[in-house]
């Protein structure tokens, strides 16, 4: 993947994962450095996560946005030592609309992790991207119709369509989907494909309307968190990717923790339909500067979550 350029811009060529894609259960470890509890509103009014505290105790979390709800797997993520789990929200997929979400929800978070504290459950939302799957998508839609439906996924995952994450619309999707989410009773959110602003197609669309596509996706995480703490205040918001947005402190305050894949070994998107190989080393130049970004984060007090497939 060409990962980073040498000015820390994101490009994005790495392996996506959600509810239709292949089974996957991930396993990671977690890594601190200088961690800081509790959470409140600072002086300047931006939030200082509370649910950085929560995740001090994590140490071995995993995700699992497959077929969770199937073959017992739900069972075995309950019986497992995970600290932290990343999990789809069934009912938000068409077909699935009556899963009762909040039984598995309820069930997971009864039990412990190895901290011998009860597990934190997370629920997987791509906000960079529409999935004609889900809950929110309306016969005849297509790209360009709506207008904020930009592009294919550049990857090439099938019914995944990368947007303009400033329009309405998309904001009030993304809002009524934390209502759910919140509503079954998962601690915080999950948040993929944040590198959107860095997507050309999402960029030139951003310049044709006079904006800057990454100060709109800063803007637009910010007001999902506001709203979503406004619900529940010490709701948890971790980030996947796009590292080198920390170079915004305003951002990284958003967020309790940050996610990163591919950071030396990278692979195709779609393994049964892409033409590129999996398991391929990323430049050294590129694993140091995503360590680099990830360190600001470090330093910043922010859990990172290193993901290994």
């Amino acid at each position: 993947m060409p990962g980073l350029d040498r000015e820390g811009e994101a490009t994005r060529e790495m392996a996506k994962r959600n509810g239709f894609r292949r089974s996957v259960l991930v396993f990671v470890s977690l890594y601190f450095l200088a961690l800081t509890a509790g959470g409140c509103l600072s002086k300047t009014g931006e939030y200082e996560g509370t649910g950085v505290g929560r995740l001090k105790d994590v140490r071995f979390w995993a995700y699992q946005i497959q077929e969770q709800h199937l073959s017992g797997n739900i069972k075995r993520l309950a019986e497992s030592d995970y600290d932290l789990l990343v999990i789809d929200q069934i009912r938000s997929i068409k077909g699935d609309e009556d899963y009762d979400d909040r039984a598995d929800v309820s069930r997971l978070k009864r039990t412990q992790g190895a901290s011998g504290k009860r597990k934190i459950v997370l629920c997987y939302i791509d906000v960079g991207e529409a999935e004609s799957y889900r809950w929110y998508w309306r016969d005849g839609w297509q790209i360009g119709d709506p207008d904020w439906i930009v592009a294919e996924d550049p990857d090439g995952w099938d019914e995944n369509y990368p947007v303009k994450v400033w329009a309405p619309e998309w904001r009030e999707i993304m809002e009524r989907s934390v209502d759910r989410i919140i509503a079954d009773g998962y601690d915080g959110i999950y948040l993929d494909w944040l590198e959107v602003y860095s997507f050309g197609p999402v960029e030139e669309a951003a310049d044709e309307e006079g904006l800057d596509s990454r100060e709109e996706l800063i803007d637009f995480v910010t007001d999902l968190a506001r709203y979503a703490r406004s619900k529940k205040p010490d709701f948890i918001f971790i980030a996947q990717n796009a590292a080198e947005l920390g170079r915004n402190p305003a951002y990284m305050r958003v967020f309790d923790a940050i996610a990163q894949e591919a950071i030396w070994y990278d692979g195709s998107g779609d393994p049964d339909t892409s033409k590129r190989p999996g398991d391929r080393p990323v430049d050294p130049e590129d694993s140091q500067d995503y360590l680099d970004h990830l360190g600001r984060w470090s330093r910043f007090g922010r859990p990172v979550l290193f993901i290994f497939t």
